[in-house]
């Protein structure tokens, strides 16, 4: 059963989706509601924060101070945002809460380049390089990586470059509801557009997927990793809500996955949206959230 307070969030989005329908392409607006928006999220206890550079890439590093941790585990988080919007800043008291479920005593967030004004491949290439250098201090075997929405998008697609470039790999991926497939042609877009209080087609079309992909084909496995190989990747868990347009994404990649025999976990919550975990006042956000952090704990 769906909690009154999921209830009430999937009101006052149905509000919001509804207003940025009004504003076509004013990537600002977008950009001022979601910070404000995540800038009221309490940032939780026992966590330290710091701003470095990779060359010339932001990297935000979050670091658990409490004593339940596993020393070296690194926790390397991939925001969400339609490729347009978002920052690790905005991400700062959501992936200090996984840090600290998955007991990681780091969590580092690269700043990537956003479009319009830097589209494909900027975004792929900021993240490969901050893995790159995190991979060079850490051992891989203790770094996990994860991402939402956009994130879970070019998590998948760092993966399928590191497995092709021999390179060191994530010891487990955490996806919450990714967005695989720029194409936007699986059945639930169809199916779910109306009952979607967060996201719409014709939104992630609009203002997200074209803005992206700019004049490259949206099918391409490093745009829309839904139609990546899969063979070779590390054990996944991916979250998913029942109401979402991009339910079909997730649904279709565990299947895929599971054909190349990777180890994969679709779990499906009823009654929720895209990517709800990151709603702090509502019970079933913090429910998923000790879900993914009791898998990403588990040897």
């Amino acid at each position: 059963m769906v909690s009154l307070r999921a209830y009430t969030a999937i009101t006052l989005f149905g509000w919001q989706k509804k207003l940025l329908l009004l504003h076509p392409n004013n990537t600002k607006l977008m950009r001022r509601i979601f910070e404000q928006g995540t800038s009221i999220v309490p940032i939780p206890n026992q966590l330290s924060f710091e701003h470095s550079h990779i060359e010339n890439l932001p990297i935000l590093s979050i670091h658990n101070q409490s004593t339940h941790k596993v020393k070296g585990r690194i926790l390397f988080y991939i925001h969400g945002g339609g490729f347009v919007i978002g920052s690790p800043h905005s991400y700062r008291a959501y992936v200090g809460t996984l840090c600290k479920l998955a007991k990681a005593e780091f969590a580092y967030l690269p700043d990537y380049r956003l479009a319009p004004e830097h589209p494909y491949p900027a975004a792929v290439e900021d993240v490969l390089l901050a893995w790159q250098s995190l991979s060079d201090k850490f051992p891989a075997h203790e770094i996990l990586l994860a991402g939402d929405s956009a994130g879970g998008n070019l998590a998948l697609a760092l993966s399928v470059i590191l497995r092709d470039k021999q390179l060191n790999m994530p010891k487990k991926i955490y996806l919450q509801s990714p967005w695989l497939d720029l194409t936007l042609s699986s059945l639930s877009h169809a199916r779910q557009d109306k009952r979607d209080p967060f996201l719409g087609t014709y939104f992630l079309e609009r203002d997200f997927a074209r803005h992206y992909a700019k004049d490259h084909l949206q099918n391409d496995p490093l745009l829309s990793p839904l139609y990546a190989d899969f063979t070779g990747l590390p054990p996944l868990l991916v979250q998913v809500g029942s109401r979402e347009v991009l339910l079909d994404d997730s649904r279709e990649f565990a299947k895929r996955a599971k054909a190349t025999n990777v180890s994969i976990t679709l779990s499906i919550w009823t009654g929720m949206w895209h990517a709800w975990p990151q709603i702090p006042f509502v019970p079933e956000s913090r429910n998923a959230l000790i879900e993914a952090g009791k898998w990403l704990d588990q040897s």
